[in-house]
């Protein structure tokens, strides 16, 4: 029964960080109040989220890192030309821009923090 919470925890961060990314993409234009952007909030929130549902589901913290990677990959797919000339998160789309930016510090953040008490589990030197 572990081994299929850890595979369905794994492959529903993975679905996750896809949907996601897909969603903040095609969020990147709408502003709530005509204000604040959309896509950088959902970034944030659903990184941070996607890691600590994967690392809670799974209990380890690589597959806790494979969502943000599939996030990052398809938000920079959709930053990217396709061969029909088709382009989802264009320069001067600065929302979809500062959310990849935004998404990718939070995701980098959060994995940081989740990592952080395995390099160190005795704490810092100057704590002793």
């Amino acid at each position: 029964m572990e081994l299929f919470l850890r595979i369905a925890g794994t492959a529903l961060g993975l679905l996750g960080g896809f949907l996601t990314a897909l969603w903040e993409i095609f969020l990147s234009p709408v502003s709530a109040g005509g204000v604040l952007p959309v896509a950088p909030v959902l970034a944030i929130v659903g990184n941070v989220a996607l890691v600590w549902f994967t690392k809670r589901v799974t209990g380890h913290n690589g597959l806790a890192m494979l969502p943000g990677l599939v996030w990052f990959v398809t938000m920079f797919a959709g930053a990217r030309r396709t061969t029909e000339g088709d382009l989802l998160i264009t320069g001067n789309d600065w929302p979809g821009l500062v959310a990849l930016l935004t998404g990718a510090a939070a995701y980098g953040l959060t994995a940081y923090r989740l990592l952080l008490p395995s390099i160190h589990p005795a704490g810092h030197p100057e704590d002793r």
